[in-house]
């Protein structure tokens, strides 16, 4: 196109002279493409009816490359689009109709559910499917992520359209279009008064429709007013069992994530109003086929439900035996408030697991099942080779600390001193530092007693550095008392420090330090003695 051509289109798409419309429309019937795309940019640019309408009647005629001249008229091109949709020529009808859901005119959407309810119009069924997926476009926008480019309010779009649909729900027994019944539910949200007032008469002539549409819809609409209506104080239980029946994917997975954090006391309320859930049947596979996370955020919603306890016991089983680690880990958690000989086998079945995590959630529980054998297997689940599992046997024994011991020693008898002694330096890590600190204890009665803890638990080879420097004691008993206790950790440098200890100036010291080289198989009493004298 030459300059002059180019120059000649943007005095006509620019000029206030109403006459130029027809010279535009006339130069659509040009052969050059060239041409011809101007005059379809050049009309699209005007505020002219006549012109758009002239422009919709060759849509269907148009290139993908030519269609995309016309974003540019949305907004001036609504009074033609009302004229085209309510046009009785066929093509012009059905090119509006594609042009209406391509531009999102979501102001349109009252006159199409005027043209909807016309059972005697021959486009209603298109009008009404196109006011569907209008509604469902604008519920997307009203619950997805917004396109930065739309600068439309979505909400201020949502209440303009619902008013129309909630007025054509009050005609629904003349015009009897389910599908804008259901629009308006996509639409409504908890807060409708009209949607309320449906759901508690069902008497209503939308009752059916407006459950029938909860009840299988797939619109995020419907889904998050289901959700709303799980958060909410006083939800009927006609709603819940609706929640409880749903099995389609998208609702599943929408209903799952509201586990995934904290649960809300009225959410927590209603869930236990809840005996079943359609989606995961407690006499077979079900929870089998989430993720692994979803199998941990299934066992959380079960377990708020209202659902039979052995129902619950199923599902948890089956997640024991056939989950996933973090599925297998929260069913195992949640087995921690169920009694009962079924839960505890389980319980033991998990000490067994090949997750350690698992095993940890189990072992943690143990004790309070007072199942036979829990001691002995606390014990060796101490030497679990991971170390959440060694913490969680020490967690379920904490009464065995070095500390409890310490306390109760001196009410024990030598036979229960031994046996506590031995799972106290199992259990308590810090068994043989707290050891050797009370052998620094300003109080001879506690210097004294930390030697004999350290006979009674067998420690005194790991506990001989802080016997030796007791050998040293100012009191002559401690030194006697370590000195006696010494015969258990025989070694060159405990045997040399026995031989000065002879040379002490109590004779009780040089008598116990006597008594215990006896003991050394490589020095005999006598040798050792002469050597001192």
């Amino acid at each position: 196109m030459t300059a002059a051509l180019e120059t000649t289109f943007e005095v006509l798409s620019s000029s206030r002279n109403e006459s130029v419309v027809p010279v535009l429309i006339g130069a659509l019937d040009n052969n050059d493409g060239s041409v011809y795309e101007h005059a379809i940019r050049a009309l699209v640019a005007r505020r002219s009816k006549a012109g758009h309408l002239a422009v919709l009647s060759r849509w269907h005629l148009l290139s993908p490359q030519q269609r995309e001249l016309l974003p540019e008229g949305r907004g001036r091109m609504s009074g033609a689009l009302r004229d085209a949709v309510l046009s009785d020529e066929e093509q012009l009808f059905k090119n509006a109709c594609e042009l209406v859901e391509e531009f999102t005119e979501f102001d349109l959407v009252p006159t199409l559910v005027t043209l909807a309810e016309n059972k005697k119009n021959e486009h209603a069924p298109a009008a009404t499917e196109l006011v569907v997926r209008l509604v469902n476009r604008l519920s997307e926008m009203t619950h997805g992520q917004r396109d930065k480019k739309d600068r439309r309010d979505p909400e201020a779009i949502r209440r303009y359209v619902l008013e129309s649909l909630e007025r054509s729900s009050e005609r629904f027994r003349q015009h009897g279009r389910a599908e804008l019944i259901e629009a308006f539910v996509i639409l409504a949200g908890p807060s409708s008064s009209l949607l309320r007032k449906i759901l508690d008469d069902p008497h209503h002539v939308c009752y059916g429709t407006v459950v029938n549409t909860l009840a299988n819809s797939q619109s995020s609409g419907v889904i998050e007013l289901l959700i709303s209506f799980l958060k909410a104080a006083n939800t009927s239980l006609g709603i819940l069992n609706v929640i409880s029946r749903r099995a389609d994917e998208p609702w599943v997975e929408r209903l799952l994530e509201c586990t995934s954090a904290e649960m809300l006391p009225k959410v927590q309320k209603n869930l236990g109003r809840m005996s079943a859930f359609g989606w995961l049947p407690a006499d077979g596979p079900g929870i089998d086929r989430f993720s692994e996370q979803d199998q941990a955020r299934c066992v959380k919603l079960i377990t708020h439900s209202g659902m039979k306890q052995e129902d619950v016991l199923a599902i948890l089983e089956r997640a024991l035996i056939y989950g996933k680690p973090a599925g297998r880990g929260a069913a195992c958690e949640a087995l921690a408030p169920i009694a009962g000989d079924r839960p505890s086998q389980l319980v033991l079945r998990a000490t067994r697991d090949s997750d350690p995590a698992v095993q940890a959630a189990a072992t943690r529980q143990l004790r309070d099942r007072h199942l036979p054998g829990t001691m002995a297997l606390l014990l060796k689940l101490i030497d679990s080779p991971h170390e959440i599992v060694r913490n969680a046997s020490r967690e379920s024994l904490s009464e065995f600390s070095f500390e409890n011991f310490l306390t109760r020693f001196e009410t024990l008898n030598d036979d229960a001193r031994r046996s506590t002694g031995m799972v106290v330096q199992k259990v308590d890590p810090e068994t043989i530092p707290s050891l050797l600190g009370e052998m620094e204890n300003p109080s001879r009665r506690s210097r004294m007693r930390a030697i004999d803890m350290a006979e009674a638990m067998l420690l005194v080879p790991q506990a001989s550095e802080g016997l030796l420097l007791l050998l040293e004691d100012e009191d002559h008993l401690v030194r006697a008392a370590a000195a006696d206790a010494l015969q258990g950790c025989q070694t060159p440098e405990v045997q040399e420090a026995l031989l000065h200890a002879t040379k002490d100036s109590s004779p009780a010291v040089q008598n116990s330090a006597k008594s215990s080289l006896a003991t050394f198989v490589d020095l005999p009493v006598s040798a050792a003695a002469g050597g001192m004298e």
